[in-house]
């Protein structure tokens, strides 16, 4: 039987025997590279699908119009959906805020009491402040998501939300 030697690849006599320590590419490292390129694509995806669901613009909506609502009072009306409720309170004769009236905590609705300057929650007893929709008091953990307002002529406006 002859003796064989295996060929070394052609190159600058380095040790590796390939040239400029190149070594080639395994489907190991190849699969592994592919998999981190889908993952990193998968999380810029979800993280770009997010940002969009955060941004999209919200419908103008008319709510009410400034005379239908006495000072100190306030209305209930939907936004920015039909079934996600909102609270709109006239808290001078020229200012109104609005907020959504699902509390924080475990989503029951907000009721306006004038006599504390705040929205209450009756099933664990949380506070909102009027001004800016942060927690007063009660196990809420965040403030109340704002109606961002406008008037126009008669007409109050919603025009989107706020979480801050």
């Amino acid at each position: 039987m002859e003796n064989v030697e295996p060929k070394q690849p052609a190159g600058d006599g380095s040790a590796s025997g390939y040239p400029n320590n190149e070594r080639p590419v395994t489907r190991r490292s190849f699969g592994k590279a592919i998999a981190g390129g889908i993952a990193g694509l998968i999380v810029a995806g979800l993280w770009g699908l997010r940002e969009w669901y955060h941004r999209r613009l919200a419908p103008i909506r008319v709510i009410a119009e400034t005379n239908e609502i006495r000072v100190r009072g306030s209305k209930i009306f939907q936004y920015p959906t039909d079934v996600e409720p909102c609270i709109l309170v006239r808290t001078t004769e020229t200012d109104y805020v609005a907020y959504s009236r699902l509390c924080t905590h475990n989503s029951c609705p907000v009721f306006w009491h004038p006599e504390d300057n705040a929205l209450a929650c009756p099933c664990h007893g949380g506070l909102f402040s009027i001004t800016n929709g942060a927690v007063l008091q009660g196990p809420p953990p965040r403030p109340l998501p704002r109606v961002l307002l406008r008037i126009r002529g008669n007409d109050i406006l919603a025009v989107g939300m706020s979480n801050t």
